[in-house]
């Protein structure tokens, strides 16, 4: 459930397809582009390194030698200098616009960004803070979604102040960004990685356990740490903490059998490790904001 941004008025439309509503800051430079008519291989690229939040509707993007994908609401991606993109907007209309936030962020900023995370706040395994740009697509979380929707209204309101709270908030996105691309890549790699980093250990332990109950003093005890020292380096690594994470991936995987009619929402209930029904339909709601009932019909297509 995404905040909204109004769609700017249809009679200051200077163009149907990636209509730019631009605003300068003293380090930024951020974009709302919107797009009402239906398009097909629109070439788009940047000369900055930009991070870009889809807010509404759906776009294919098609990037090098990548199979195409569709960008849908909820999904960032991170966006290289001169990267070619073609894009098509396979069902944008009047009634259903695309509406994509675009954030433009000087190389400097970046580099200085991860300069100081590694000076002061170094991680615990040891490597240094990366923010990786061969990771263009992943889906965000409430932390990036918020920071996205901050920045434009600080962008373009009026505040004198607004260049200082830019930048606050960029360098918090930075950081959460970096956070979500080791969660993803740590994740992807627990089979390699297990056997020498602690953190794939534990995601492996937690994707094997799913099902059982698992608490915070068992994953300490599976890294070799305190609770206490656990937890922390956990929220830093991922920026999430390890209950957090168990939750989304029981619901990840609730989610994906929920497609399938042949089990039971109370068999998938369990098999994701929810102890109740009520909890499981509680949570899943707080979460995806509907019920499993209503995700279903909507996966198969139904509402």
């Amino acid at each position: 459930m995404l905040p909204s941004i109004p769609l700017t008025a249809p009679h200051e439309f200077t163009t149907l397809i990636d209509h730019r509503r631009v605003q300068t800051l003293e380090k930024y430079e951020l974009s709302i582009l919107e797009t009402l008519a239906p398009g097909d291989q629109v070439a788009q690229s940047y000369s900055d390194l930009v991070l870009t939040n889809m807010l509404r509707g759906k776009k294919v993007m098609h990037l090098r030698d990548q199979q195409a994908f569709a960008y849908l609401p909820g999904h960032t991606m991170v966006v290289p200098p001169n990267l070619k993109m073609l894009i098509d907007f396979p069902e944008a209309s009047d009634e259903t616009p695309t509406q994509c936030v675009a954030l433009a962020i000087d190389r400097l900023q970046v580099i200085d960004t991860v300069n100081y995370l590694n000076a002061f706040y170094p991680r615990t395994d040891g490597e240094p803070w990366h923010l990786s740009l061969s990771q263009h697509a992943f889906y965000n979380n409430e932390e990036i979604t918020a920071l996205i929707i901050k920045l434009v209204r600080i962008g373009f309101d009026g505040s004198q102040n607004k260049d200082m709270l830019a930048d606050f908030a960029v360098k918090e996105l930075l950081l959460r960004l970096m956070q979500l691309q080791r969660l993803h890549l740590t994740e992807h790699n627990t089979a390699v990685l297990a056997s020498s980093n602690r953190f794939a250990h534990t995601l492996q332990y937690i994707k094997e356990n799913l099902a059982q109950k698992i608490s915070v003093e068992e994953l300490s005890t599976q890294a070799c740490m305190s609770q206490a020292n656990f937890f922390r380096a956990f929220k830093q690594e991922f920026g999430l903490s390890p209950i957090d994470y168990i939750i989304k991936a029981r619901m990840r995987l609730a989610k994906r059998c929920l497609q399938n009619l042949a089990i039971s929402i109370t068999e998938i209930c369990f098999k994701a490790g929810f102890s109740n029904l009520a909890y499981f339909t509680r949570m899943f709601r707080r979460l995806e904001h509907m019920t499993p009932t209503e995700y279903r019909a909507i996966s198969q297509g139904h509402a």
